[in-house]
C-alpha cells in the first residue's frame, strides 16, 4: 500500500509543471541566452508592460509547484532605467533588469490590455510609488491588503485592474496574466540557445 502511494506521488510530481525550472541552468551559454532575452525586451517591450517568468528563487519554486505552473513571478518593466519593479518577500523593490533575467528560467513579455506608451508611463510611475511597501502574504490566499502587494497583484494594480477582492478564487497567479494582455515574446525554458537575434 505504501509503495502504491509513493508511486502515485512520484507520478504526480513527474507531471507537475511547477517542477520545470527547479534545475538551475548557469554558465556562458546561458549568459548568451540571457543577453538574447534582453535584446527581445529592448525590441518589443515598453515601460509599464509586464515581464512574467519562472524564477530560480525558493519562493518561485513554492509558487510554481503550488499552482502547477511553469511560471512563478511577474513584475512591471522600466525600460528606460533597465529595471523591474517587483514584489518580493521583503516588499516592493526595484531590481536591475539584467540581474532579474539571470535568475529566470523562462521569460514572457506581456502587453497589458489598454497599454499605450502614455498609460505604460503612468503604470510605471504608479508601481514606483509603492517601492518600500510590504509583501501581501495574505493576498496570495485570498485576503488582500490595500497597502501591500504580491507580484501579479502589483502588475495588475499598476494598470488599473481591480485587485483587492476577497476569496481564494480572486487570487491572480502569474500564469494568468496572459488573460489580461497579449504575449509578445515567450523564450520557453532555458536551453542555452539564444531566443532572439
Amino acid at each position: 500500500m505504501l509503495a502504491g502511494a509513493l508511486g502515485l506521488t512520484a507520478a504526480g510530481l513527474g507531471t507537475c509543471r511547477g517542477l520545470e525550472g527547479c534545475d538551475r541552468r548557469t554558465g556562458p551559454e546561458f549568459e548568451n541566452e540571457t543577453a538574447s532575452w534582453l535584446r527581445a525586451i529592448r525590441a518589443r517591450a515598453g515601460s509599464g508592460m509586464w515581464l512574467v517568468v519562472r524564477g530560480y528563487h525558493v519562493g518561485d519554486d513554492i509558487i510554481a509547484i503550488a499552482s502547477n505552473s511553469p511560471l512563478s513571478h511577474a513584475c512591471v518593466l522600466d525600460l528606460e532605467r533597465e529595471q523591474v519593479i517587483e514584489a518580493l518577500g521583503v516588499g516592493v523593490v526595484a531590481t536591475p533588469l539584467a540581474e532579474f533575467l539571470r535568475h529566470s528560467h523562462r521569460l514572457l513579455i506581456i502587453r497589458p490590455d489598454g497599454w499605450t506608451r502614455a498609460k505604460g508611463a503612468e503604470a510605471l510611475e504608479k508601481a514606483r510609488s509603492v517601492i518600500g511597501k510590504g509583501y501581501d502574504f495574505l493576498g496570495i490566499i485570498g485576503a488582500p491588503s490595500d497597502s501591500r502587494f504580491y507580484c501579479s497583484e502589483l502588475a495588475l494594480w499598476s494598470m488599473g485592474f481591480e485587485v483587492d477582492l476577497m476569496g481564494p478564487h480572486h487570487v491572480f497567479h502569474p500564469k494568468n496574466l496572459g488573460e489580461r494582455g497579449e504575449v509578445l515574446f515567450d523564450s520557453r525554458a532555458r536551453d542555452g540557445e539564444p531566443d532572439f537575434a
